[in-house]
């Protein structure tokens, strides 16, 4: 699939000015989500604008944060398919939300899908895709922070975005005739939205049955695990698995020797750094 690649910000600026006399303009972001490294980073932008294919790279030195903030806010409407986690990051690492967006999972939910976008591609447009399971499985597990990326990778970053004006242009046809709009415009306002997410601490067990004495446990444990995995720049879990970590932020240890003990059966990587945090965390929940 040929397209250009935009990793300065100079290009992304002249490009935004081409996108803002489109009438649409179709796009997807590839992120990491604690899955190769710490944190949530935004690594690719794909773009389809009904001429070309475009790729942007944000973990570019040459991209600046200004000119990335300047697309996110370009007034041009911005076909997604499913637009909430990629605008929360947005908001969460930039501070703005991103602006006109037409999130074609709406329309989609609103006529009784629920199939995500292959398999809506397949049933309303007929298309399949070429890439085979397996493959398919392997590309979702990419680390998108790496550079280069190979053309395998691209294709199937670039493929989210191949349809999406087709997709529009076939649910939105049938929203019109089911006169769903009016549904759809509020359920489009709420949906983009930008939201902050919630702390990562309140998804672990059921946050809504604990009490006030076990969710600061949980919270300030869970804080402890993160500074770790911070330091060394890994995914949380590589520091704790979250089950174990909730098991025993649930137990409220009594005593330092029951902390020290825990940290003995971690990873010995981290156990020096972990048994640091992890008591910090049991004197600020023990202080006074």
């Amino acid at each position: 699939m040929t397209y250009s690649l935009i990793s300065d910000s100079a290009s992304l600026c002249l490009m935004i000015e081409k996108w803002n006399k489109c009438e649409r303009i179709a796009v997807d972001f590839e992120c990491e989500f604690n899955l190769h490294i710490y944190g949530e980073h935004l690594c690719l932008i794909q773009i389809y604008d009904g001429s070309g294919f475009y790729i942007i790279d944000p973990r570019s030195n040459a991209v600046s944060r200004e000119s990335l903030i300047g697309f996110f806010l370009s007034p041009v409407k911005k076909v997604w398919f499913d637009c909430q986690s990629d605008n929360a990051l947005v908001f969460k690492k930039y501070s703005v939300g991103i602006a006109n967006i037409c999130d074609v999972r709406v329309y989609a939910m609103a006529l009784g899908f629920k199939s995500n976008l292959i398999s809506l591609e397949k049933e309303l447009l007929g298309l399949d895709t070429a890439i085979d399971p397996a493959g398919k499985k392997q590309l979702q597990q990419t680390d998108w922070t790496k550079r280069p990326l190979s053309d395998a990778q691209l294709e199937y970053a670039l493929s989210d975005v191949e349809n999406l004006f087709s997709l529009e242009d076939v649910l939105y046809s049938r929203v019109r005739k089911a006169r769903l709009e009016k549904l759809c415009a509020q359920t489009m306002a709420e949906r983009t939205k930008p939201k902050a997410g919630r702390p990562g601490w309140t998804g672990l067990g059921d946050w809504r049955r604990m009490n006030k004495a076990e969710r600061q446990a949980v919270k300030q444990y869970y804080l402890a695990r993160d500074a770790v995995a911070r330091r060394f720049n890994v995914p949380s879990f590589y520091v704790l698995d979250k089950h174990l970590l909730l098991k025993f932020a649930l137990s409220l240890p009594k005593t330092k020797a029951e902390v020290e003990s825990f940290v003995a059966s971690a990873s010995p990587r981290f156990q020096s750094q972990l048994r640091i945090s992890m008591l910090r965390a049991f004197d600020i929940l023990h202080q006074g």
